[in-house]
């Protein structure tokens, strides 16, 4: 997750995903499981929960809006 997050060219350490991954958790946002890893230690699979598919909708649509007003200023800006 985190090689994919650098290479979509976000920085992440893992200092500062970790705790927001636990803190989304906390909130009911997220679940995990443990599984067995073949080498090494069991690890941590997060999975979102219906309470975050529902903030992710409303952020998503947030987001749109963001992106359409941009839109807007900058055709106005370009029609200048």
């Amino acid at each position: 997750m985190i090689a994919e997050l650098k290479n979509a060219k976000m920085i992440v350490v893992e200092g500062t995903l970790y705790p927001l991954l636990t803190r989304q958790k906390n909130q009911g946002l997220l679940s995990y499981r443990w599984e067995e890893s073949p080498q090494g230690p069991p690890r941590k699979y997060y999975s979102i929960t219906d309470k975050g598919k529902e903030l992710l909708q409303e952020m998503d649509s947030a987001w749109q809006d963001v992106v359409e007003t941009i839109a807007l200023i900058r055709n106005k800006k370009n029609l200048n």
